[in-house]
């Protein structure tokens, strides 16, 4: 819980007021994906990804629109998959730049952990994040998950090849005091 910051379970009616933040392309140099190409794409994969299962029901898809509480702005969303057959989840998160550097995303983070680890039977949540994302990598670190692994040549988007890190955390090492 937060006193600055609501998690809203996404839905499609957030596509509207998450649309232009979402279409600043700098906030996608570390990631593969690209803004929206227009409000109705953003729509139709809000609708898609708030069933909360992949189409296999093999992943259970856990996503939140990240709101101040007391401006009402959309400041980015925080998402989690859990592997229903398996015992962990990943988490990724996106705050829009213009809200970046001030713990929005350490606060929102550590919410979603506290919320896994309480309502589901996980043994670790993972995160994966490119190597040269350093305040994605100091946001983890200071939520004391650990880096297990590297991952060499991990993907290639915009034009050049990304490692990446692999975080972790366990439950029994998990304390909302991170």
């Amino acid at each position: 819980m937060s006193d600055l910051y609501a998690l809203e379970p996404l839905d499609k009616s957030h596509a509207n007021e998450m649309y232009a933040e979402l279409c600043f392309v700098d906030d996608y140099k570390f990631i593969p994906s690209n803004p929206p190409a227009s409000l109705d794409e953003l729509t139709a994969r809000y609708e898609r990804i708030s069933q909360r299962y992949s189409p296999d029901k093999s992943q259970i898809w856990l996503n939140w629109v990240i709101i101040h509480r007391n401006s009402g702005a959309y400041l980015g969303y925080v998402q989690s998959t859990i592997m229903v057959d398996k015992d962990w989840a990943y988490i990724a998160y996106h705050v829009f730049g213009r809200y970046q550097k001030k713990g929005v995303a350490k606060q929102c983070v550590r919410m979603v952990i506290d919320f896994l680890f309480n309502n589901y039977n996980l043994s670790h949540i993972d995160a994966l994040i490119d190597s040269r994302n350093m305040a994605s990598i100091g946001l983890v670190e200071s939520l004391k998950l650990r880096k297990i692994n590297e991952l060499k040549d991990a993907d290639f988007f915009k034009g050049s090849i990304s490692d990446e890190f692999h975080y972790r955390v366990f439950a029994n090492e998990w304390t909302t005091k991170a």
